[in-house]
């Protein structure tokens, strides 16, 4: 348990979102991200993406852990990026790399350079996925990412 709620996929994904919100004004062009790593039914970490260009959500969770990763489950309110073509590099291949047997997703990211292929890299590599928890939260969390994603417009704010 934390904070008087019983542990389970909404009230972590709601946790992730949490995380996301201390990076509000920060992190342009990239969405809010945050992320909760649970192992044995204990929280173990959090993290969120600071800024544009740093270690994302699920890296800054994996490293606060300060533990073995093997069978624990990650979660975070946007697809793990999978792509090499950007500042950091891919999200997937470190939970792949870290042992974690399964991720929860709220939202898959529109970004074409992921869309789907994270998630499809993980269950790849045996990692169970399960998505769409909390999706019109998260949605409107990064309503203006998702918005110029879909647009390929360049978000200047």
């Amino acid at each position: 348990m934390f904070d008087g709620h019983t542990i389970n996929d909404k009230t972590l994904i709601e946790r992730c979102f949490e995380n996301a919100k201390k990076a509000i004004g920060n992190t342009s062009p990239n969405p809010y991200v945050g992320s909760v790593i649970v192992k044995d039914g204990l929280i173990i970490a959090d993290g969120f993406h600071k800024k544009s260009g740093q270690p994302h959500a699920e890296i800054e969770a994996m490293r606060s852990a300060n533990q073995d990763l093997t069978g624990a489950t990650l979660y975070c309110n946007l697809e793990p990026c999978c792509h090499s073509h950007k500042k950091t590099p891919p999200c997937t291949d470190a939970i792949i790399e870290a042992g974690i047997k399964k991720v929860v997703i709220s939202n898959l990211d529109p970004n074409p350079a992921v869309a789907g292929k994270g998630i499809e890299q993980l269950k790849e590599a045996g990692i169970e996925v399960e998505t769409g928890v909390l999706k019109d939260e998260g949605e409107k969390l990064n309503e203006v990412f998702l918005l110029i994603s879909q647009k390929d417009v360049p978000l200047f704010i």
